[in-house]
């Protein structure tokens, strides 16, 4: 059965609430550097500290990588996956909230938006072999396979001197074009290597933080909500964000 995992920054933040409310029948695993000291508590919650899984400062120190937090929250996605017992799992980023009807397996979901040029171009770098599907896979959620994962991470590893991580950051860190995605790397990969894999395009809102309606209704209008509170809030991103939750337009 599909686990599921939520990366958090916070291990209190909003969003987890709704995430064990709506699959209250899977294992959910959250890692957040306090985890253990989350407010939750549920029988089917396990609360790991992200140091648990990959140490923060350790990691930082051998990198020396530019944005390091930002990249430490995709290497920890991988390494979860790699880590914990199972083998398929649903990441769900901590400021988002997504359908349960997401979490199917083989199942890839866009946004039909245009590919960020650096993720193509580290993909390329990566795997030059492969063609690129051109859309974007980046929704706050995907379903990993762990044996799919460790496939592409042992390919990287064969391939280039050091970890899968030392590669990837060497990489972004030696051109500025290159951008490291986990989420675009792992569908990518996924498009040129396995068949009967599923695409579905999906409407996300990733401004609900400035939207004073519940979750329920929400997802009547949209299949992924994001609490992106951290971003700019002006008059003109608050009149954009009600007008286009009104209408039901996707904002990401």
């Amino acid at each position: 059965m599909i686990k599921i995992i939520i990366i958090s920054k916070d291990g209190n933040s909003q969003s987890i609430k709704y995430i064990l409310k709506y699959f209250k029948d899977y294992d959910i695993y959250l890692i957040a550097p306090k985890a253990k000291e989350s407010k939750y508590s549920k029988a089917n919650l396990i609360k790991l500290n992200d140091n648990d899984i990959l140490d923060f400062n350790t990691l930082k120190e051998e990198l020396k990588l530019d944005r390091f937090g930002w990249y430490y929250q995709q290497f920890l996605k991988y390494q979860s996956v790699l880590t914990i017992d199972g083998e398929d799992f649903l990441i769900i980023d901590g400021d988002t909230v997504i359908k349960p009807s997401l979490a199917i397996k083989n199942t890839l979901f866009t946004t039909n938006k245009p590919t960020v040029e650096g993720y193509s171009n580290l993909y390329l770098k990566v795997f030059p072999q492969h063609k690129l599907y051109g859309k974007s896979f980046i929704t706050n959620q995907m379903l990993f396979n762990k044996n799919y994962l460790r496939e592409i991470v042992n390919n990287i590893e064969k391939t280039n001197n050091g970890t899968w991580i030392e590669t990837l950051a060497n990489l972004v860190k030696n051109n500025e074009n290159f951008m490291f995605s986990e989420y675009q790397v792992y569908a990518e990969y996924l498009l040129n290597t396995k068949k009967n894999i599923d695409i579905k395009s999906v409407a996300v809102f990733r401004r609900m933080d400035l939207i004073n309606d519940s979750v329920d209704k929400a997802l009547k209008k949209f299949d992924i909500l994001a609490y992106e509170d951290h971003h700019k809030t002006g008059l003109l991103r608050l009149l954009r964000a009600k007008i286009y939750y009104m209408i039901g337009k996707s904002i990401g």
